[in-house]
């Protein structure tokens, strides 16, 4: 049905900050559960996060403009105004797409997107290359509980048939954290 070239970035590649420059990313500082959103920006061989929203006590605590480092393998963000260093987990790279219709999710897919989440509802759409379907889990509540799940066979009939999900502010994944296999963990670096 569709020959899919996906573009999911790996965090492993020593060019991942390059590659997901101009991006938007949605990662954590230390071990707080609020997620924060920003912007990665390289300067140079300098890589920053450019912190655009969060809770107002995680706004306080990230500052402006964080830059990534790396200590003993694991990802790092310094606050530029004092130094201060966290551990960072990234969650998401993303590039946004507010009310999409069907040839918003058309074009990021022939651009080989397959994942997409709106955040604000916990809804997830992806693409299923065996299966050859599109699959939509609406609600979904964290990583292991599911919401309700459906299944389509192309983006019409899935703008068709769901159409109440697909309003609002959707992000096109260009990297998603995953959870190490047995371990319960996210990979980050």
């Amino acid at each position: 049905m569709y020959n899919v070239k996906r573009m999911m970035l790996d965090i492993k590649d020593k060019n991942f900050f390059e590659k997901a420059d101009g991006k938007s990313v949605d990662f954590y500082l230390e071990d707080d559960m609020f997620e924060i959103e920003g912007k990665i920006s390289v300067e140079g061989d300098d890589r920053f996060i450019m912190v655009i929203d969060a809770v107002s006590h995680m706004l306080k605590i990230a500052g402006e403009k964080l830059k990534i480092g790396e200590k003993y393998g694991r990802l790092t963000a310094s606050r530029i105004e004092d130094g201060k260093v966290f551990d960072l987990e990234i969650n998401r790279v993303f590039v946004p797409l507010v009310n999409p219709n069907k040839e918003d999710f058309e074009k990021e897919f022939a651009n080989g997107i397959t994942q997409f989440f709106n955040k604000p509802d916990d809804t997830l759409v992806w693409y299923d290359s065996q299966t050859e379907k599109w699959n939509m889990e609406v609600n979904k509540i964290n990583m292991f509980c599911s919401g309700d799940r459906y299944e389509y066979n192309s983006i019409d009939e899935m703008f068709e048939g769901a159409k109440e999900y697909l309003n609002g502010k959707w992000q096109c994944i260009y990297f998603s954290a995953e959870v190490e296999e047995g371990e319960g963990e996210f990979y980050n670096g």
